[in-house]
């Protein structure tokens, strides 16, 4: 009787193991991209090196950063046999308060303007040697900056920076 028992607990085991596991619901499915209204990945934002000599009329900046944050095209400047390091670059920010850029950018004295670009509020800072622009979706900020030590060799600063976010933002946004 005792072996007639265990043998129906064993089977009765069995067959709730067999049901549980059926009964279980499936783990759900992995989300797609959440729909926090954020800027779509892509290399340099969007911008590629053909669209930076188009910007700025010239092939003087050559790509010497290329990371999952941002790009960095460097002026090919010297000052006697030391390169000046000024350039093009574009960062993107994920959590980044646009409060905080805005004010680090008044305090390097340069004059702030808001803006929007395709329809996304943000705002430029510039001055003779430098334009950055800063555009926010979400949480996430996208910007674009030129700094240059002769600006007269090249177009506005501004119109340079305004082109490149402009692109940007048709291709991530």
């Amino acid at each position: 009787m005792k072996r007639l028992i265990g043998s129906a607990v064993a089977v009765t085991a069995l067959l709730l193991a067999g049901c549980g596991g059926a009964a279980e619901p499936e783990p759900p499915a992995p989300e797609t991209a959440p729909s926090t209204g954020a800027f779509r990945s892509d290399d340099c934002n969007g911008v590629t090196d053909a669209d930076i000599t188009k910007a700025t009329q010239t092939s003087v900046f050559k790509k010497v950063v290329d990371s999952d944050a941002g790009c960095f095209w460097q002026e090919d400047t010297m000052l006697g046999t030391f390169g000046a390091g000024m350039g093009i670059s574009t960062w993107w920010y994920r959590g980044s308060d646009m409060d905080v850029e805005r004010e680090l950018e008044q305090q390097a004295g340069r004059t702030i303007t808001e803006l929007a670009v395709d329809g996304n509020k943000g705002f430029k800072a510039s001055d003779t040697n430098a334009c950055s622009i800063y555009v926010a979706k979400g949480g996430d900020v996208i910007t674009w900056s030129i700094q240059t030590m002769n600006s007269a060799m090249l177009p506005d600063l501004c119109s340079i920076t305004d082109r490149l976010a402009q692109l940007s933002q048709q291709r991530v946004n």
